[in-house]
């Protein structure tokens, strides 16, 4: 048997009958509600027992698992009643219906799932037949479709900034968008009401998005993928970290600000000179057979050393700026002060150094 993911917002409308007593969520669920209450609602899986033959009196079984502490409701196209599933262990909820002699159920009866949180819901349709041999109902006619993306910023924290994507279209499928700019990005969306995907991407620091490719998005639904895109999807978005014009080649990003520590050559001091000073220290305590060799290690070691000395006497601190230019390069600038620029900043190359630059 095989699972599905597939929404209507028709039985969507058939569950929300005023007043129907089967909404009504037990003390469990409620108690629940302020752990799950920020998390998306799911169904994860949907699956019926095949029966031999469709007929008064035959027993239909169904389970479905998704989002612990709901409420499940059922919906067979054709029934006369709806039937409510009982959570059997924590996100798994199971129930069963007998076919009476008023029911209409046949081949293309549908089997919708709701399940509901608080005032949130989110539907499933069956991905299989009710009775072996038939053909998955409305499975020739399902053929996903996007009707809009739109991207929006949300308001960062500090120096962060946040997309935010919606996607409309078919509900019941999986949806995504492909980001590009200084690394390429897949963001999955979460359907957070039938046919409305949402998902949001927080920029890495020093990272930026090309605002002037198209933005493409997919959905999927059962074995078939609808594409679309978007050109000037980020039109009216102020966004900071976007790619600059095709002028701006030397425009970048401060990734690092490192202080280092050189000698009087320019050279970064680090194992090189340690190693060549302890060198000519040690060989100027020879014993036995080896006091010649010493000797003559020393005299030549005792240069060496006074020249070590003079360097480490030279010895300074410089700072290196390391930023990202548009196109993905990365630079580094030295500096022999501190330079007024931290990580995050948006700058321009000038020659041999840098310059704050706004976008």
């Amino acid at each position: 048997m095989k699972h599905s993911m597939q929404f209507s917002a028709a039985a969507l409308a058939c569950a929300l009958v005023a007043g129907s007593p089967f909404w009504a969520e037990p003390a469990e669920a409620q108690q629940r509600s302020s752990r799950t209450a920020a998390a998306p609602l799911r169904v994860t899986g949907f699956d019926v027992e095949q029966v031999d033959r469709v007929e008064p009196g035959t027993e239909l079984n169904f389970t479905v698992w998704g989002t612990a502490g709901a409420v499940v409701l059922l919906q067979i196209d054709g029934s006369r009643r709806t039937v409510r599933l009982d959570e059997t262990t924590p996100g798994r909820y199971q129930g069963s219906y007998v076919i009476g002699r008023s029911d209409r159920i046949g081949p293309e009866s549908r089997v919708h799932a709701n399940l509901r949180h608080d005032n949130r819901v989110t539907t499933a349709l069956l991905g299989e037949a009710l009775q072996a041999g038939w053909p998955v109902p409305g499975e020739a006619a399902l053929a996903p479709e996007i009707q809009s993306v739109n991207v929006a910023r949300d308001p960062g924290r500090g120096r962060t900034e946040t997309l935010r994507y919606t996607l409309r279209g078919t509900p019941g499928g999986q949806a995504s968008v492909q980001l590009q700019g200084s690394q390429a990005t897949n963001v999955v969306l979460d359907e957070v009401r039938p046919g409305e995907y949402v998902g949001t991407y927080v920029l890495p620091q020093g990272a930026w998005v090309d605002t002037e490719q198209s933005l493409e998005a997919q959905l999927r639904y059962g074995n078939r993928t609808a594409r679309s895109s978007v050109a000037n999807a980020y039109a009216g978005v102020d966004l900071k970290a976007r790619r600059g014009d095709a002028t701006c080649r030397d425009c970048a990003t401060v990734q690092a600000v490192n202080a280092v520590e050189v000698d009087g050559d320019g050279r970064v001091l680090g194992t090189v000179a340690g190693g060549l000073l302890g060198a000519v220290v040690g060989s100027q305590f020879g014993k036995g057979d080896g006091r010649t060799a010493a000797g003559v290690a020393g005299a030549v070691g005792g240069a060496l050393l006074g020249r070590e000395i003079q360097k480490r006497h030279n010895q300074r601190t410089q700072y290196e700026v390391l930023v990202r230019l548009n196109d993905g390069q990365q630079r580094t600038v030295i500096y022999a002060e501190q330079p007024n620029f931290r990580v995050g900043d948006s700058v321009r190359v000038v020659g041999d150094t840098l310059e704050a630059h706004r976008r």
